[in-house]
């Protein structure tokens, strides 16, 4: 199939600049290109796209926010999405492809063109609201803009591929979409680890439970992503006399807690594209134990398969899109976000069976290569579009 994949972002600069599996700003739509590219017979890039708005739009765009002090997103206003359609249209017209496939509500909601389009994304805009942090207290304006775009999305496209089967059933109790109009891909990993089943067995194999469990926790949003359960999971198997350690990847406990206990320690923020600073976060993915997780948030989560891909069980939590990521007993397992006693019970257990634990972390490598890989989830999202 010929397939044109359109973002306002010029990600073919990326995408040729870097290797598969580093991170950007938009690293998802990169490798979701890059591996589309390579699952189709054809591929049009529709990129790069201009932010065109309507002069009121730019004037509530530039004052709203001051003048009201209410929570408003300027990139929201419908002018602006309408301004995406236009131009992606027009690039449409002079396009081959047999289908467009958008990764943004925004560029989907009001693309006119004679093939099928199809969006790929982790959620609608109004399946984050009151859920995200980021979403919660809009105001009204925003909220209708937002809505307004999603059902025009809706209408607009043959197909809406969802990252988790939660984002899909928002899609149709929000929206009225069709069950023959939604599906379900995961997402891949953009950090990957690059090991062989060989790989993966030796690290398993030669992985020590004598001595300390170390935890590995990844996210920017203390709150959302569930730091404070995180300790408190860690004080449990402390208590308990399983020693135990936690390290936190892109935040640091000291900004969000008055006294750091000892077993927690800082990684800080490190960029993948940055080749020392990816080979010290491949080196705490092969270190650690377990990833835990207690979001209470989430629509998907491209940490989980990223944990999978180094054979690193998870232990996260029942919300959003997590469940779809993190199968019970493949990869790892999901609890209530707050239950910190649940998740320091799975932790020792599995610690203290060195055998089960192992063959858990064998079943999560298997899966992402089963599942869980951008390869198989492009070649799933081409099979989709074939069949329109």
């Amino acid at each position: 199939m010929k397939l044109a994949f359109a973002h306002h972002l010029d990600v073919r600069q990326s995408a040729e600049a870097r290797k598969p599996g580093a991170v950007g700003i938009h690293s998802a739509a990169e490798n979701i290109a890059l591996n589309l590219k390579a699952a189709s017979s054809g591929f049009d890039y529709l990129v790069p796209l201009r932010n065109i708005c309507t002069p009121p739009a730019a004037v509530r765009i530039l004052l709203y926010q001051k003048l009201t002090r209410k929570k408003y997103y300027g990139w929201a206003e419908p002018s602006l999405s309408c301004g995406y359609g236009r131009q992606l249209s027009r690039k449409m017209a002079n396009c081959s492809a047999q289908a467009v496939l958008c990764t943004e509500v925004k560029h989907a909601a009001f693309l006119k063109t004679d093939r099928p389009v199809a969006i790929w994304t982790d959620s609608l805009y109004g399946g984050l609201f009151d859920y995200y942090q980021t979403f919660t207290g809009l105001c009204s304006r925003t909220q209708r803009d937002l809505q307004k775009m999603d059902r025009a999305a809706v209408k607009n496209c043959a197909r809406l591929i969802f990252a988790s089967d939660w984002a899909a059933q928002r899609a149709i109790e929000l929206y009225g979409a069709s069950p023959e109009q939604v599906k379900v891909v995961p997402y891949g990993a953009n950090l990957t680890s690059g090991f062989s089943r060989a790989d993966a067995e030796k690290l398993t194999a030669e992985k020590m439970f004598d001595g300390v469990c170390r935890l590995l926790f990844t996210g920017v949003e203390w709150k959302r992503k569930g730091g404070d359960t995180a300790i408190k999971t860690v004080e449990i198997l402390n208590a308990q006399g399983i020693r135990t350690e936690i390290t936190f990847l892109g935040t640091d406990p000291a900004k969000h807690m008055a006294s750091v206990p000892d077993f927690a320690k800082s990684a800080g923020f490190l960029s993948p594209a940055k080749p020392d600073e990816r080979a010290r976060m491949e080196k705490l993915y092969r270190e650690a134990h377990f990833l835990i997780q207690p979001c209470r948030a989430e629509c998907f989560g491209h940490i989980f398969p990223e944990a999978s891909s180094f054979a690193l069980p998870v232990a996260a939590s029942n919300t959003g899109g997590i469940p779809t990521a993190v199968h019970e007993g493949t990869n790892g397992y999901c609890f209530d976000p707050e239950s910190a006693d649940r998740f320091a019970e799975c932790i020792g257990r599995l610690f203290s069976r060195p055998d089960e634990y192992r063959a858990l972390a064998l079943k999560a490598f298997d899966d992402y290569n089963a599942r869980l890989s951008w390869q198989q989830a492009a070649r799933q999202v081409i099979r989709i579009l074939e069949e329109l």
